[in-house]
Order: structure tokens, then sequence, then C-alpha cells
């Protein structure tokens, strides 16, 4: 049973992840919902690790959470709070453009290696935690010219992220959700 943990976890994130699409107008229920459901990701992976409780079915499961999470959010920002009335097209073309990218590779993923899955590389992960920071802000005060600035820096490296994915799903023999960088596959398939 224990070992079944982090793919609790992860599943848990579906239904809070739609609980914020209905709590987006109630503050301090949003931000509360919202840390738990970024605890969820914290600790299914760390619990995963630490425990040798990972498997392929939860790194897929946390992969597709996270991307619930994500739509959630943009449904969030865009849909419940229509934001896109005070965020820059800058900002609103950078977000179609690295979920088109995104899909790109979830599609690439399921046609050259026959799953579907997403990657959990180094810079997927750092670039999730100033956003995961930057959405309460949104949702409580929003949409500053300050944050219309932060996020477009944002979304420049989170575009250098998803471009890396799409290099190391190019370049990878065989399908790791775990690769770290493409520095990491380069030297684990010998061509560094």
């Amino acid at each position: 049973m224990k070992r079944r943990i982090p793919n609790i976890l992860s599943l848990s994130r579906f239904p809070l992840s739609i609980l914020l699409l209905f709590l987006s107008n109630r503050p301090v229920w949003f931000v509360s919902v919202y840390i738990i459901t970024g605890l969820t990701d914290v600790f299914d992976g760390w619990l995963a690790r630490k425990f040798h409780w990972d498997s392929e079915l939860g790194a897929k499961i946390d992969g597709f959470a996270d991307m619930a999470f994500m739509i959630c959010l943009l449904g969030v920002v865009f849909g419940v709070k229509r934001m896109y009335r005070v965020i820059t097209l800058p900002v609103i073309a950078g977000v179609g453009v690295i979920a088109l990218i995104k899909l790109v590779n979830l599609f690439y993923t399921k046609l050259k290696f026959k799953q579907w899955s997403t990657m959990h590389t180094l810079a997927n992960k750092y670039t999730a935690l100033p956003f995961y920071i930057i959405v309460p802000f949104l949702v409580v005060y929003g949409m500053t010219g300050w944050l219309n600035t932060t996020l477009l820096a944002l979304l420049g490296v989170v575009l250098f992220a998803n471009l890396e994915e799409t290099l190391i799903l190019t370049l990878a023999k065989e399908y790791d959700t775990d690769t770290k960088s493409v520095f990491h596959l380069r030297k684990k398939e010998g061509s560094l």
C-alpha cells in the first residue's frame, strides 16, 4: 500500500486542479488549495525517489497531473479571471507557443517511443517554481505591470526548457522520462 502513496498524491492533483477553477473568486480558499496541489507535486516525486516507490506508471501519472494542473491554471487566469484583457499580447503569444511545443513533444513521444509521457528535465522542474509562486499573485491582486514583464521573462526560460525537451526527444535512442538535461543524455549515451 505504501508504494502507492506517490501515485495517490499525483492522482489527487486532478480533482484539486479542477477545484481551483471554482475557487478563483475566493482568494483564501484558492491559495490554500493551490498550496496543497503544489505540495502533492513536490511530495509524490520526493517519496518515490526516497523510498524507491517510483514506477513508470507513476511517472506518467505525475506528468499528466502536472499538465492538468497547468491547464486548469490557464483556465483560471485566461477564462475565469479574464486576464487576457490586461495581459500583453507577447505573454499570450508566448503561452500559446509553449503550449503548442508541449503538445508536439507529447505526440512526438508517442510516435517515436510508442508511449504517452512527458519529461522531468531539470529545466522543466526549475522553470515551474517561479510560475508556481506568481499565480497566487495573479489571482489575488490581478495583473500588474511588473507581473506582465516577469511573465514574459519567465516564458523565455520556459521556452528554452521545452525546446531542450524537444532536442532530448530527437537525440535519445531510448525514452527515459527522468533524463535531466541534454548534457546528461549525451554523457549517458557516450556522445560526450
